[in-house]
């Protein structure tokens, strides 16, 4: 393995944790795939030391609300 410098970070993480800052108690955000449902919950908890709830939809996307 080789170490590499400078090499640029993917801004996809940074989204996560800018919406679920933006996020308030009852608020919630229709993602398409679970690992967008994943990646949300991980950054209400981790910011917000909350609880997140996501629940299918019929449409086949799944919907996140941050709990507490």
């Amino acid at each position: 393995m080789k170490i590499e410098k400078n090499i640029p970070m993917p801004e996809d993480r940074h989204k996560w944790v800018e919406l679920a800052d933006e996020m308030n108690v009852g608020d919630s955000v229709l993602v398409k795939n679970p690992t967008e449902a994943l990646a949300l919950r991980l950054a209400i908890q981790r910011r917000k030391h909350g609880k997140a709830v996501t629940a299918k939809q019929a449409c086949g996307n799944i919907r996140v609300w941050r709990k507490t």
